[in-house]
């Protein structure tokens, strides 16, 4: 939602994310936070609703309450309201999380010029999957430490400072950049397909150029999980003229940044992997799903 005020354009974004864990607040927050950064929006507040199974402990549906007033904190975002429900017809907890945010100088670009078009390059800007290794990290702690050494486990904990978007959305505004988008529901693929959707383009894509964690790779692996396919928060997907020229001043930057591919006339959607060439499908449901059944 956007309207205008005197101060400038006030703008909301709604996430959420569901499980056990307790850093779910932290990702819908991000999630939402990152949306409006990419709108040229500081988040200044946030609210919260808790959804827990009804015939649970209600100390863990407190315990998300007190995690999200802590996220806030560290992030300076003004903590609003916080309501916590129980729902008969839910097995796990659900978050939703409405942040809202002020873009004082009304740079928010119309939607069409967000779109490009044919030409412009594609930049993948961190790592797919990311949010949805760390998201599997949690709910299958246990069943990880079991297959994995002590440093593989703090090593995915560590990828969790990546959640927010940073200086790469400075550098990218900076350079000119077309369009920026989040990556999360249903994943890279997911975020290819409706990027080629609203600018009714074709795709031409490298997938051996698309950026994956080892780790991610490995706890996908052991969960029979499609990385391409799973949610990203804090990864963005850019297209620009240049693509090249902005995925390096990424990198001289410290962030992981490379060219994927360029939006093409026409409908195809190709996607080369080696010599496999094949089309992206319509998205499928986000792979995160998947662990919960």
């Amino acid at each position: 939602m956007e309207i205008k005020t005197e101060a400038g354009l006030a703008l909301s974004k709604n996430s959420f994310a569901c499980g056990w864990s307790k850093h779910i607040c932290t990702y819908a927050l991000a999630t939402a936070v990152n949306a409006l950064a990419a709108k040229e929006a500081e988040c200044i507040a946030a609210e919260a609703q808790i959804l827990f199974p009804t015939g649970t402990d209600s100390s863990g549906a407190y315990a998300l309450e007190k995690a999200f007033c802590k996220v806030c904190q560290e992030r300076g975002i003004e903590k609003q309201e916080v309501v916590i429900r129980r729902n008969p017809l839910f097995g796990l907890p659900v978050v939703q999380i409405t942040a809202m945010g002020l873009d004082t100088g009304n740079t928010v670009m119309q939607e069409e010029a967000l779109r490009g078009g044919p030409g412009d390059e594609l930049v993948l800007v961190k790592w797919i999957g990311m949010e949805g290794m760390l998201r599997i990290a949690d709910e299958k702690g246990n069943e990880l430490r079991r297959r994995f050494a002590p440093v593989f486990i703090r090593q995915i904990q560590s990828w969790r400072k990546e959640l927010f978007a940073g200086r790469e959305l400075e550098i990218a505004r900076s350079m000119g950049v077309v369009s920026i988008r989040q990556i999360t529901e249903g994943g890279i693929l997911g975020a290819l397909w409706d990027l080629a959707k609203e600018t009714g383009c074709g795709l031409d894509l490298d997938m051996k150029r698309m950026s994956v964690l080892q780790e991610t790779i490995e706890v996908c692996e052991q969960y029979g999980l499609n990385p391409y396919q799973l949610t990203s928060a804090g990864s963005f997907l850019m297209a620009a003229a240049d693509g090249k020229a902005l995925a390096d001043a990424l990198c001289e930057n410290q962030l992981q940044a490379s060219v994927i591919g360029r939006l093409t006339a026409g409908n195809d959607k190709i996607i080369h992997n080696g010599e496999d060439v094949r089309y992206l499908d319509r998205p499928a449901p986000d792979e995160i799903y998947k662990i919960f059944l």
